[in-house]
């Protein structure tokens, strides 16, 4: 049974390595990384491995698509947006030794930061004051069927707009006021004032990380804000950097209608 596993492996990696051979020209790599990402997530991760593989031989040509799957595989507002893409084109750029000392050194950086609180972990505790009280309160603490980070800035245009659609999201209220959910709004940075002088709506909890932890220990790794986590009853990440409201109501959804799945931590 090993062989045949073995040998079925050995034929699609080499299925694989004629595909990415098959790649279209650099200018064409965009249209390129958005059809793999349509793919079967285990396929579209051994023909990622394939392709940087492949590439390896042309230097320039390697440092495009790095580049390329750095802006669209990691950007969480990007459409295809996928974590483990980003992790198997990271692991290669930084085990292979295609690009300089310097560039290597970024990537693993890049890796590092990647691996926090990875889909299927548990995610990173942190404190908080809120508005109302002077305790320090912990991540660990809050008990709910699910809880929304929803890490901020009140002096982000984009934030105030997904705040205020967040107070108006029926599947989210209804969630929070049948105790099912959670909605934790972090603020990770410095200026008080301009924090307590935000409104936020009630049905959130408004917390300042008043340590300052999650960015001085960048404990989150956060690419841009406003920026989503959801975490389940035992605290494990089920979405990861997400930018789009659209996209967490949609994960709720499917996990209250049809039972949720098993966070799957990428490869």
């Amino acid at each position: 049974m090993k062989r045949i596993i073995i040998a079925t492996l050995v034929a699609i990696a080499g299925w694989l390595c004629v595909e990415a051979q098959m790649m279209p020209a650099p200018e064409k790599y965009n249209d390129y990384l958005e059809q793999v990402a349509q793919m079967d997530q285990r396929k579209a991760e051994f023909l990622m491995t394939a392709t940087m593989e492949t590439l390896a031989k042309d230097p320039k040509a390697y440092r495009q698509m790095l580049e390329l799957a750095e802006r669209r595989f990691s950007n969480p507002a990007d459409a295809i947006h996928n974590e483990g893409l980003y992790l198997v084109v990271l692991k290669h750029a930084t085990d292979k030794y295609v690009l300089s000392g310097a560039e290597i050194e970024r990537q693993r950086l890049l890796l590092e930061g990647a691996k926090k609180n990875m889909i299927g972990s548990v995610a990173t505790n942190f404190d908080y004051v809120t508005a109302n009280d002077k305790s320090t309160h912990q991540l660990n603490e809050l008990q709910s069927d699910y809880i929304l980070i929803y890490f901020n800035n009140p002096d982000c245009e984009a934030c105030e707009t997904v705040k205020q659609r967040l107070a108006e999201n029926p599947l989210i209220n209804q969630m929070v006021n049948d105790k099912k959910l959670i909605v934790l709004a972090i603020y990770p940075y410095d200026d008080q004032k301009l924090w307590k002088k935000a409104k936020y709506p009630k049905m959130m909890i408004n917390g300042w990380n008043q340590s300052r932890q999650i960015e001085y220990a960048e404990l989150y790794d956060l690419p841009t804000l406003p920026c989503f986590y959801l975490l389940n009853r035992e605290h494990k990440v089920l979405v990861k950097n997400e930018g789009s409201l659209n996209k967490v109501e949609a994960v709720l959804k499917a996990l209250t209608t049809a039972g949720e799945v098993g966070p799957q931590p990428a490869n």
